[in-house]
């Protein structure tokens, strides 16, 4: 094969794949399964595509399948979707455990600008003895453990004021 038909194979995936609106890597798993009838793994495919990124070379089944592409959009008879092509197209869905760690972060921000904004005590407060500092988290231990709430709480006083 000479290095300019490897250019011109190369040129005509590119341009089936954008007249599809498919990757490149997808019109090679499509072009696979219109050939030979069923999905190839993705080891096989990658194996092809390798071959045809560092050296143009770009198997047969590939070839017909571009020229096929390109003569039906040449002819305005292109239809993606009525080819398949809509099931090759890679959709970037965020992946459903992406998502729950996306919620458990926002909740614990939130936790912790919650108990940022509500901790007007400092752990020497001499108002609270024994105070961690952190009113936000003391307020839900005493909750859980079905105590009330120290004076030292429940009073509203400006930060760093002194107790009365």
């Amino acid at each position: 094969m000479s290095s300019d038909k490897g250019t011109e194979d190369a040129r005509a995936v590119i341009k089936a794949a954008e007249a599809l609106s498919l990757s490149e890597f997808d019109l090679f798993r499509f072009a696979h399964n219109r050939w030979f009838g069923h999905d190839a793994s993705e080891k096989a495919i990658e194996a092809s595509f390798t071959a045809y990124m560092f050296h143009e070379q770009v198997p047969p089944w590939v070839r017909h399948f571009c020229r096929d592409v390109l003569t039906r959009q040449s002819l305005n008879r292109l239809d993606a979707a009525e080819l398949g092509a809509d099931q090759y197209r890679k959709r970037n869905k965020v992946p459903k455990v992406s998502r729950l760690f996306l919620v458990i972060a926002a909740i614990l921000m939130l936790i912790v600008y919650v108990s940022i904004l509500t901790t007007p005590l400092g752990p020497d407060d001499k108002a609270c003895p024994n105070s961690t500092g952190n009113r936000f988290v003391e307020q839900w231990a005493y909750l859980i453990q079905g105590k009330p709430l120290p004076p030292c709480y429940t009073e509203i006083r400006p930060t760093n004021s002194p107790p009365q």
